[in-house]
C-alpha cells in the first residue's frame, strides 16, 4: 500500500508539469498522512469536479476516498488505496473508476523494503526500519493515478475525497516490496483524465506498477 508520500516541489514546477494556468501557493510537505488534505489534478476548471471539461485544474480533497453512495454517520471508511486488480469490480470505486479519475501529484514516496539485510545497512536507516524515500530522478514532481468521490455528509455539506491506485510490484522487484503506486506517464495525463472518451477499458493498460529501477531510492530525510 502506499500510505506516506511528499510533496516538496515547487507550485511553478507543479503547474509546469501538469500544464495548470493557474494553481494557489502551497508550502512543502514532506510527509503526507491519509486522512489529510492532497492536491489532486481534474480535468475541468473553476475548482468543478466534473472530469470531462476542457483544461486542468488542481483540487485539495481529503486522502481516503469515501464512496459517494455512503450514508453512514460514525466510522467513515478509510479507503485511502484502491488495488489496480480489483477496481473494475469493487463498488466502492468503479464509479470513480469511470466518471472521476486524477492525478495525484508527488516528490517522493515513502515505502518500507524487504528483506533488508540488518548489519549492511546504515545507522539511520536501520532506524527508519527499512523505509526507503522513492524519487523520480527526471523529474521533481511525478503523477500517481487517483479516484476521486464526493461525499454528501449527513449535514449537507460536501466532502471531497480521493485514494491513491496501486498495482502489485513487477516480478523481479517482490523480493523486496509487494506493491507500488500506479505512476501515469506525461504523455498518458490526457487520456488518464479524459472520463467522456476513455472509458476503463480504455486505460486498463496503465494500471501497472513501475519498475522499482525507474526510482532512485534514498534514505528519508
Amino acid at each position: 500500500m502506499v500510505g506516506r508520500f511528499a510533496l516538496t516541489a515547487s507550485p511553478d514546477d507543479v503547474a509546469r508539469r501538469f500544464t495548470l494556468a493557474t494553481i494557489d501557493p502551497f508550502p512543502p510537505r514532506p510527509l503526507i498522512l491519509p486522512t489529510q488534505p492532497v492536491m489532486v489534478v481534474l480535468a475541468g476548471s473553476e475548482g468543478r469536479t466534473e472530469a470531462f471539461l476542457p483544461g486542468r485544474a488542481a483540487l485539495l480533497v481529503r486522502w481516503g476516498l469515501i464512496p459517494g453512495w455512503f450514508r453512514g454517520e460514525e466510522q467513515l471508511p478509510a479507503l485511502f488505496n484502491a488495488r489496480a486488480e480489483t477496481v473494475h469490480d469493487n463498488a466502492a470505486f468503479r464509479g470513480a473508476l469511470r466518471h472521476r479519475r486524477c492525478l495525484v501529484p508527488a516528490s517522493a514516496v515513502l515505502r518500507r523494503l524487504d528483506p533488508a539485510p540488518r548489519d549492511a545497512a546504515t545507522p539511520k536507516r536501520r532506524e527508519a526500519g527499512g523505509v526507503r524515500r522513492l524519487t523520480m530522478a527526471d523529474a521533481p514532481v511525478f503523477a500517481m493515478a487517483g479516484l476521486m468521490e464526493t461525499y454528501l455528509a449527513p449535514d449537507g455539506s460536501e466532502i471531497d475525497t480521493a485514494a491513491i491506485l496501486t498495482a502489485p510490484a513487477q516480478a523481479p522487484d517482490r523480493a523486496v516490496i509487494d506493491r507500488l503506486p500506479v505512476v501515469i506517464a506525461s504523455e498518458d495525463y490526457g487520456r488518464w483524465l479524459d472520463c467522456r472518451n476513455c472509458g476503463p477499458g480504455d486505460i486498463a493498460d496503465l494500471l501497472a506498477a513501475p519498475p522499482l529501477a525507474a526510482f532512485t531510492l534514498s534514505d528519508p530525510d
